[in-house]
């Protein structure tokens, strides 16, 4: 298990546990500490904070920090500085938010001609934060018309075994599906356990990027067939400078191909491509499909609420900090979900756009939700803003367990790994 944990962090959390590592580790470390210890507050209700900045393990005396404070995600409503005294703290207030959400608070020390800075964002009823999108009355017939006409396209999957990446316990296969029309495929990494007898399966989704990906997936070394798939219609073991290729060219900027047009919209054949991987692992006599569940983080989170919500062939998911929740949020003055669109009320064609992100916002799919789900995400959040993922949040109706690493950004903690991970083998009945 050890092992596990220490593998799935860094491949849950991709490039961000770097980023995270770096910042904590700075030279000068600048805090701002609420006064409350789970940063929660009503609306409307003062918040103190204490300032220091730490060099070297030493709070440091006399010390002129810069702080200032805004909506998530949106500028700074208010600018001010304070100075630390003889034990190396400050102390400042903010007032209450008027309604439920965040408050972000940066601090800034400049040293030796260096500046370090920090986040801390405050939440105000955040369980009573409510989105801003709105459902179309034809939400559930587009998809589901969607999902039909694909269901009707031959899968004619091909399996290549990997010697190379196959062991003792687990045999890992490259998997060619044919998606939502002939001649669409998905790709993914196919891990299965040798171990005896139907087992229950994860779909594995990804975060933004266009990558390889390879096996053994170490979720199967828990007991879980394990189907890890690209969104991008593209084989997934291909060389580097390929992706980087696509990545700089054809697919630069994707989140927004297609946008103007809910059938054309790129996210489309990515959805559909999900639902037909839950389809596909169905059909294998090594699964048990009374045990299904979607798990993915960002982009994948996305993925796991959508893919749950438009298959009945999923019986659990794990979400983690997932993108695209509240996309019309900047429109409506507070902060917007990752890609972060509709920032800009001179956009070309902006309402037939938002039009058209109303039938792919995370809210939506959320509110479909009928099977229980694990959430995990924190409030320093700066790419898949708390703001918006409690918009997704507090719409679901279906059994929910939500853990948060308050000071946790687009990354998470082991533990809520490890609790993700036990609380879904206690859905599945594992031992």
């Amino acid at each position: 298990m050890k092992r596990f944990f220490f593998i799935a962090v860094l491949t849950l959390v991709a490039g961000m546990i770097s980023w995270a590592q770096s910042s904590s580790h700075q030279y000068v470390t600048v805090v701002a500490e609420p006064d409350h210890d789970d940063w929660t507050y009503r609306t409307g209700e003062k918040v103190n904070f204490t300032a220091y900045a730490i060099k070297e393990n030493v709070r440091m005396k006399g010390t002129e920090i810069t702080y200032s404070y805004g909506p998530d995600k949106l500028d700074a409503v208010a600018t001010a500085t304070v100075k630390t005294g003889n034990d190396g703290t400050a102390h400042f207030s903010i007032p209450g938010a008027k309604e439920p959400g965040f408050t972000s608070v940066r601090m800034k020390v400049t040293l030796d001609g260096r500046t370090y800075s920090s986040m801390t964002n405050v939440a105000f009823d955040p369980l009573k934060i409510q989105p801003t999108t709105t459902m179309p009355a034809d939400f559930q017939q587009f998809w589901s018309n969607a999902v039909s006409k694909a269901a009707q396209v031959p899968m004619t999957p091909q399996l290549r075994h990997s010697e190379k990446e196959s062991n003792d316990r687990v045999d890992v296969y490259y998997l060619r599906l044919q998606s939502y029309r002939k001649g669409n495929y998905v790709y993914g990494v196919l891990t299965v356990p040798k171990t005896p007898g139907r087992k229950p399966a994860i779909l594995r989704l990804p975060g933004a990027a266009v990558r390889s990906f390879h096996g053994p997936n170490e979720l199967a070394y828990e007991g879980f067939v394990v189907l890890e798939i690209g969104v991008h219609g593209i084989p997934v073991d291909q060389d580097v400078e390929i992706y980087r290729q696509l990545e700089e060219g054809a697919l630069a900027g994707y989140t927004t191909i297609g946008i103007d047009n809910r059938d054309t919209y790129y996210y489309k054949r990515s959805i559909l491509g999900c639902v037909r991987a839950i389809d596909y692992l169905c059909t294998r006599d090594d699964v048990d499909s009374t045990r299904i569940a979607t798990y993915g983080g960002s982009q994948g989170g996305m993925l796991s609420i959508m893919t749950a919500a438009l298959s009945p062939k999923v019986s659990a998911l794990f979400s983690y900090f997932p993108a695209f929740c509240e996309l019309t949020g900047y429109y409506h003055g507070r902060g917007g979900g990752w890609p972060h669109l509709f920032r800009n009320p001179n956009e070309p064609n902006l309402q037939a756009r938002m039009e058209v992100s109303r039938y792919y916002d995370t809210v939506n799919f959320a509110r479909l939700l009928r099977v229980p789900g694990f959430y995990a995400w924190g409030y320093n959040d700066p790419a898949c803003c708390p703001t918006s993922t409690y918009s997704a949040y507090n719409v679901i109706t279906a059994p929910k367990q939500l853990q948060v690493g308050r000071d946790t950004g687009h990354w998470l903690y082991p533990w809520q790994v490890a609790n993700a991970l036990q609380w879904l083998k206690n859905q599945f009945h594992m031992e």
